[in-house]
């Protein structure tokens, strides 16, 4: 078992930015983005411009962000893989000028298989990206169309070797599992394939409807199955065991790597309760004033308008919701001050679950035993209700 521990660094933060584009918008997904098709160009330019203009302007509004240390860049999307690279250095490089950077930050990029090659890769890797994330889904097509995902087959069976031989060594992939009529064997064979390489992240997650999109659509009119539930449990019981025999350890309730060194510290900074700069349409923020989102608009953000309004965050809500995901040991020490009164409250109930089985919890260390996997919602659900 590794010996990670999450503390909470309340002066440092990451930052994240959202593009918007991708070839097609797949029925599931809940994250802002715009399908703009196969062969359609992209004006990027104008975009961009406004990356630069949110930037600047939520610095000169917000002081502290230049007293804050930067441990992450992440892009993220729609499918930042089809980005601009000129631009996006640019923007980089002011950003870099602008912002105070740890000494080896994480600078991690989505991408999709239809934009991986040797020469991408190169790309991103001159950028200065060091973390590359590929949201694969499934190798096989069958499920991919169920999941109405565009993609090109050949690309799938190519990719393991084309991120192998890449010069990005931390490489992450996503897959799916629940997808209707996809089987333990179909799911096992995909994630048995990502394992025979060079990858070093895997993120395993079950899939949703959620309300608004059009697959939740297609279920509610009958034109289309629901997810398969019954096989989600059967893979969400299994997978740890499977995966630390592959070496690969859990250290959220969707993401395994290989160790510390490879998780996600951008995510991290999410599940931690840590601040995040962010920039983009649809684009999400926490600073010590709040929580702060754009519009989910293409055409307000390319007009220039950014929200500046920030909504106080409940906080023992909010640290359920993101620090109980955590399966790796979690110092509630480092939690105490911005805890305040409620951390005996906090403290008592960690004991109790330590007397149940559910955890283990010493001295003010905190790690969920495996099976509380299971149970997880009513667990934070209880936290939330202190």
């Amino acid at each position: 078992m590794n010996s990670y521990l999450a503390e909470y660094k309340p002066n440092t933060a990451g930052l994240y930015i959202h593009f918007p584009y991708c070839i097609h918008k797949c029925a599931y997904c809940d994250f802002y983005s715009i399908g703009v098709g196969k062969d359609k160009e992209i004006e990027q330019e104008k975009l961009f411009q406004n990356y630069l203009a949110e930037f600047f302007a939520r610095l000169k509004s917000n002081s502290s962000l230049s007293e804050l240390e930067f441990e992450t860049i992440f892009i993220g999307g729609g499918t930042p893989s089809m980005a601009n690279l000129d631009l996006l250095e640019e923007l980089i490089s002011t950003v870099k000028k602008n912002l105070q950077f740890s000494k080896n930050f994480e600078f991690s990029m989505e991408a999709n298989p239809e934009d991986i090659t040797k020469d991408k890769i190169s790309g991103f890797h001159q950028l200065g990206v060091n973390r590359l994330n590929v949201g694969v889904q499934s190798f096989l097509s069958k499920h991919l169309k169920t999941l109405d995902r565009f993609h090109i087959e050949t690309k799938y069976q190519d990719l393991m070797g084309i991120i192998s031989d890449g010069n990005i060594s931390r490489i992450g992939i996503d897959l799916m599992y629940g997808i209707p009529d996809q089987s333990l064997e179909d799911f096992f064979a995909d994630l048995e394939k990502a394992l025979n390489s060079k990858i070093s992240h895997i993120s395993l997650y079950s899939l949703t409807a959620e309300k608004g999109t059009e697959y939740y659509r297609k279920i509610e009119s009958k034109k289309a199955k629901p997810p398969n539930e019954e096989i989600q449990i059967q893979i969400l019981d299994q997978l740890p065991d499977f995966l630390n025999a592959k070496g690969f350890e859990q250290y959220e309730v969707s993401n395994f790597a290989k160790n510390s060194s490879e998780f996600s510290m951008h995510n991290l900074k999410y599940w931690k309760f840590e601040k995040y700069f962010s920039i983009g349409p649809s684009a999400h923020g926490f600073l010590s004033q709040g929580r702060y989102s754009n519009k989910r608009s293409i055409e307000n953000y390319l007009q220039g308008n950014f929200s500046f309004e920030f909504e106080p965050v409940s906080l023992l809500s909010e640290l359920a919701i993101c620090l109980l995901r955590l399966f790796c040991k979690i110092n509630f020490n480092s939690y105490q001050d911005l805890l305040g009164n409620d951390f005996q409250k906090v403290n008592l109930l960690l004991k109790k679950w330590n007397a149940q089985g559910l955890c283990e919890y010493r001295d003010g260390i905190f790690q969920w035993n495996q099976k509380s996997i299971l149970d997880l919602d009513s667990r934070i659900l209880e936290f939330s209700s202190l």
